[in-house]
């Protein structure tokens, strides 16, 4: 610089650098004792000073680490820690993390929650200076400080104010720098530290402190607000979300304990954690019997099935779905069918952490199919049954029509003949053999029509009794014979001679299945209610009381696979020549013929039960015992009978043999020819009997035709097979009687008297 440059400066300036320069003249003086005053209070100073910063700061960030707030406590210490003279700050845990840190551009960064780093600054010549954060809840944590020394050379220029002619300004402006600070910086931090000590204490996030300034405190009250504000909105929000979870909890739990289907968890050692009520139910034990329990322990009955399904799917992590498995289920031990569905619990990590199970009871739905089923296979062995004894129906009424021209013309034979003639034996010979095939023929038509019967309200104990009394005394000794009834046994609409016979079947052929080894026959006679379809043993069993007879014996059984084929006509197990096959097919056409229903029951080895079900009655019944009156021999009185039928050989021995008996008998085999007789003098004939299957024109066609031209005509029609809608059809047109076909001619002789003389009375 030039030495008169001074004077090319405007005068004002030149004051100032004069003063200037005896102010540096004065500071210079001034040095030495602001030195000394310096090292001696500077440090006291510079520590109290900061001692008071870190409470300050601590104030401000006391709410983020209450609420864990690194962030927040991040950016407080970063504008904090804009003062030239903080070299870092730091907030450490208790567990002795670092929350949040702040370190001045150009720094090393140190590690305030390491020992031998603090006392590195320590040693370094920096003030470290600490302050415990005091939060609400179990959030503590100490907020640290370090602060540099300002240089001597530093220093000293803070004492210039205070040096030479300038030191009462100084001290004026001094204090108006101090009142302007206080308003600007202390009265703000203030407030903005006691709002924050109040929001922290009280937890009122609704206070708010003033931000009309546009300094940095105002910008600093201004971010304290809005970091306010959205505490407020998360802690609103927070607590509607801690209301919706607890009333999701709520709903979830109800749920859970009323679901319908057994809800289980089970963890890695497979004990049971969580069980609902619908599952202590299935499993029929309470929950503390469960909780805790691993499965072996808690249900034995379950384990042997739910155990490795559980393994496998905490090993793979897949579901198992939809398995069917069975178990004795306590306290009864009775069996019980389930539907499982395992899924993998997993924790927030995706770690397996046990199975959740479902569990359906599908009981009672397994055992309704397997009645269904049952009701299935009685359904189509019954339709077989009627099938079958359709057509052996059709059979046997063709060939009673047979034996019966043969047993008619053999006994004419006989009568034609002397007692000594050569072949008068034969001819007896074959009546016998045709009346043992009529014996055959019957037992097929009880099997093919079993309705065709003579019903009467009767008490069935006493047909039983007398069953028993012949079975006594045609089987073996070592066999032994038992009767067990129950007392007040309803009466049955029943043909105790059909019943009768019944019995002897059964009872025979329990018998033969016991002769080899002995053995123990019992019947029993009972009374069964039967209160729906889906209860009934058969379908051919409607609701109502029933009297069963059950015929048990311990003989060697039936196998399984011909328990379907026992009532099928023919079908014997018996040796060549030891039975025809017919017993239990005439058993099975009698009882159906009663309304009832056959069921069996069988185990090989162990023995067989035939159950017997008649409907109940509720008149008074009538004494079984009564033996019918012999019928008299018919006679005829010279009226005049029509017999048509189809068979030429059948005519033509009814009308010899009933002419023989004091008919008179017109017979014909075309049914238009019997029309146009009756037309030609409908007063002719007394009575017509004609046969129902014919070809061309059926017996009931015939007396329709014949009681339009005399409806007074007494008319019987006869068939090997009558079906309830042609008793309907006969009853419509006017035909009184419609009859099984007798196998005898002397029957029909006795069925044409009793009707003419029911006509008479």
């Amino acid at each position: 610089m030039k030495p008169l440059a001074l004077s090319h400066l405007p005068l004002q300036r030149r004051v100032l650098l004069l003063v200037g320069l005896a102010a540096v003249f004065s500071l210079l003086l001034a040095v030495v004792a602001a030195a000394i005053y310096d090292f001696s209070t500077y440090r006291p100073r510079t520590i109290e000073r900061a001692r008071a910063q870190v409470e300050s700061i601590a104030a401000i960030v006391t709410a983020a680490v209450e609420f864990q707030d690194a962030r927040t406590a991040n950016e407080y210490l970063s504008e904090l820690g804009r003062d030239p003279s903080i070299e870092a700050l730091a907030i450490v845990q208790e567990d002795g993390t670092v929350f949040a840190e702040y370190h001045s551009p150009g720094t090393r960064v140190r590690n305030f929650a390491d020992t031998g780093a603090r006392a590195q600054l320590i040693h370094a010549g920096r003030i470290l200076t600490t302050h415990t954060i005091d939060a609400a809840g179990p959030a503590h944590a100490d907020l640290w400080m370090a602060t540099t020394l300002m240089p001597f050379a530093d220093r000293i220029w803070e004492y210039a104010p205070l040096l030479g002619a300038v030191a009462l300004s100084l001290s004026v402006l001094a204090i108006m720098l101090s009142i302007t600070l206080r308003r600007a910086i202390s009265e703000p931090v203030q407030a903005l530290a006691a709002t924050a000590r109040d929001v922290t204490r009280l937890r009122d996030y609704r206070r708010r402190v003033s931000s009309e300034g546009s300094d940095e405190v105002g910008q600093l009250a201004r971010d304290f607000n809005a970091m306010l504000d959205a505490v407020e909105e998360r802690e609103r929000a927070l607590r509607q979300s801690e209301e919706t979870a607890h009333r999701q909890l709520i709903e979830i739990e109800a749920i859970y304990a009323n679901a319908q289907v057994g809800l289980c968890v089970i963890d890695n050692e497979l004990r049971y954690v969580r069980i609902n009520k619908q599952m202590m139910e299935m499993s029929g034990h309470p929950a503390d019997a469960l909780i805790g329990r691993t499965l072996e322990e808690a249900t034995p009955e379950l384990a042997t099935v739910l155990a490795p399904i559980c393994r496998q799917v905490l090993t793979t992590g897949e579901p198992v779905a939809n398995i069917e498995y069975a178990s004795a289920a306590p306290p009864d031990g009775t069996q019980r069918y389930w539907i499982g569905n395992h899924h993998a619990l997993l924790d927030e990590v995706g770690n397996i952490i046990g199975v959740n199970v479902a569990i359906h009871d599908i009981t009672d739905r397994k055992r309704a199919n397997e009645e269904r089923a049952a009701l299935e296979t009685q359904l189509r062995q019954s339709q077989k049954m009627e099938a079958l004894g359709t057509l052996a129906g059709g059979i046997a009424h063709d060939f009673n029509n047979v034996l019966t021209a043969i047993s008619g013309n053999a006994q004419l034979a006989i009568e034609d003949l002397t007692p000594e003639h050569p072949a008068t034996p034969s001819l007896y010979e074959i009546k016998r053999a045709t009346g043992r095939a009529k014996d055959l023929v019957r037992r097929i038509l009880a099997f093919s029509r079993p309705e065709q019967n003579i019903q009467h309200l009767i008490d069935l104990r006493p047909v039983v009794e007398e069953a028993l009394r012949l079975l006594r005394a045609t089987v073996p000794k070592m066999i032994d014979i038992r009767l067990e009834a129950e007392p007040d046994l309803p009466a049955v609409m029943a043909d105790a001679t059909q019943v009768h016979q019944v019995l002897m079947n059964l009872g025979k052929n329990a018998c033969d299945a016991m002769q080899n080894r002995g053995g123990t026959l019992t019947i029993r006679l009972a009374s069964e209610r039967i209160d729906s379809l889906l209860h009934s043993p058969s379908p051919d069993l409607h609701p109502g009381t029933y009297l069963r007879i059950s015929v048990e014996d311990t003989g060697t059984g039936i196998p399984a696979e011909l328990i379907e084929r026992v009532f099928e006509p023919f079908f014997t197990t018996k040796g060549h020549g030891e039975g025809t096959g017919l017993g239990l097919s005439v058993v099975h056409g009698i009882v159906r013929g009663h309304r009832g229903a056959i069921l069996v029951r069988s185990r090989p080895g162990t023995g067989t039960v035939f159950d017997l079900y008649f409907p109940a009655a509720e008149r008074e019944p009538e004494d079984a015992s009564k033996a019918t009156a012999a019928a008299t021999t018919p006679a005829g009185r010279g009226e005049h009978v029509l017999y048509v039928d189809d068979e030429d050989q059948l005519v033509d021995l009814v009308t010899r043999m009933m002419e023989r008996m004091g008919y008179n008998v017109t017979g014909m085999t075309r049914p238009a020819e019997a029309i146009d007789a009756v037309r030609a003098d409908p007063t002719t004939f007394d009575l017509v009997l004609t046969d129902l299957g014919m070809p061309g024109m059926s017996g009931m066609d015939l007396a329709e035709e014949l009681l339009q031209i005399r409806p007074d005509l007494p008319i019987i029609i006869t068939s090997g097979y009558v079906r309830a809608e042609d008793a309907r059809r006969a009853e419509q047109i006017g035909v009184r009687d419609v009859v099984m076909k007798p196998n005898t001619v002397a029957e029909i002789g006795q069925l044409i008297r009793d009707r003419l003389d029911a006509l008479k009375k």
